[in-house]
């Protein structure tokens, strides 16, 4: 029987979701029957695609429910941070199933909050956009990791760097910002938006089981704000540290003059793990030898695809809120924790885009990656 699905959005990410139903509308495993679209004259094309496929069209959450209560299976939300938690209890207070996109949330009250609606829905779940979780080869890391092979994990080193400039933080009405007009808390930023899924593969490959993330207990580093008109920072350079001693160094930017692959590399007793997003994994053993290796395939067909048997009732792995509510504990004590320095004398502005270049970043965090250092621990000031 298709599973009956709700999608809140037609714009934005939302379209993404969309795509991904598709296929699984097309084959029977899916059946779309209702959106949530807040702004039909921008999206007229789109809305008349889906009301000739028999999706019915809601101008807010309120109004889908008042017909669709207690008949969607799943109810998708890829939409802004602020909106996650209220979306996610309204849906499984209306007895569907979720899945939310990430980051699941900003503070850990709010994954308080989502958990306690979770187990007082009559045996509904949330599943949580985290992609990569859902991805085979980061699935099979984990479970060689658990095995002992190579031993504990000693450190976790990532870094990336993705320019964003005037146009992505012109996107909506919160990119960079530190709460939505009502309070909620957003704290958009790198480590919590764009990246956020590689903190969580960081996180997710230090857990002791393989349905648990790491646990971090202290934060040190530094947060950095180049980009002048937002509130919170375009780059960060962190070190977590769990309750089991694991050290996760995590380097990530907006402001840098080129794009690079985001390197995760976990040195382990016995071995490392090797994991770039454009460039395959392997897992070495400690006198070099490759033991395993592949490529980074796409996940958000295999999440579309396990969340489906998921609702349908089969025992199948998803990004649960407890996994993802441990990214949420890291970008909730950073900001309790760092103030952010502001980047006036080492970054220039390009004039044709608005791209704020932090000085030799690229540079610095290549060489921070090999070294597993921060930049102030090699000497790199930014000001």
């Amino acid at each position: 029987m298709a599973v009956k699905v709700g999608l809140i959005g037609v714009s934005g990410y939302s379209s993404v979701h969309f795509g991904l139903l598709e296929p699984l509308i097309e084959n029977g495993t899916a059946e779309l029957l209702a959106c949530v679209c807040i702004n039909p004259e921008q999206v007229a094309d789109k809305l008349e695609k889906l009301k000739a496929m028999g999706v019915k069209i809601y101008p807010s959450t309120d109004a889908m429910y008042a017909e669709w209560s207690g008949k969607l299976d799943l109810v998708c939300i890829p939409t802004g941070i602020a909106w996650h938690e209220r979306m996610t209890v309204e849906a499984l207070k209306h007895g569907a199933n979720v899945l939310v996109e990430k980051p699941v949330t900003s503070s850990n009250e709010s994954v308080v909050r989502m958990i306690k609606a979770e187990e007082e829905s009559n045996g509904k779940f949330v599943a949580v956009g985290f992609q990569h979780t859902y991805a085979r080869e980061i699935q099979f890391i984990k479970q060689y990791l658990l095995s002992g092979r190579l031993g504990k994990i000693k450190q976790v080193v990532c870094s990336g760097v993705w320019p964003r400039n005037d146009a992505y933080y012109s996107r909506n009405n919160w990119a960079g910002k530190l709460y939505a007009a009502d309070g909620t808390p957003i704290w958009d930023s790198p480590i919590n938006n764009a990246f956020a899924h590689y903190l969580n593969i960081e996180l997710f490959l230090s857990g002791k089981a393989f349905d648990e993330s790491a646990h971090v207990v202290t934060v040190e580093g530094n947060l950095y704000r180049a980009r002048e008109n937002i509130e919170t920072f375009d780059t960060c350079a962190l070190r977590f540290t769990t309750e089991s001693g694991i050290e996760i160094l995590t380097m990530l930017t907006h402001a840098g003059s080129e794009g690079t692959n985001v390197d995760i590399r976990l040195e382990c007793e016995k071995g490392k793990v090797y994991w770039n997003s454009g460039d395959g994994w392997k897992i070495v053993s400690e006198d070099g030898k490759v033991l395993f290796s592949g490529i980074c395939e796409l996940p958000q067909t295999d999440m579309y695809q396990d969340v489906m048997q998921k609702v349908s009732g089969k025992q199948v792995f998803c990004c649960t809120l407890k996994i993802a509510g441990e990214h949420a504990n890291c970008v909730d004590m950073l900001t309790r924790q760092i103030t952010p320095i502001v980047v006036k004398e080492t970054v220039s502005r390009l004039p044709e885009n608005g791209q704020y270049v932090m000085d030799n970043i690229n540079k610095v965090f290549e060489e921070c990656n090999k070294l597993g250092k921060l930049p102030a621990e090699i000497g790199v000031v930014w000001k």
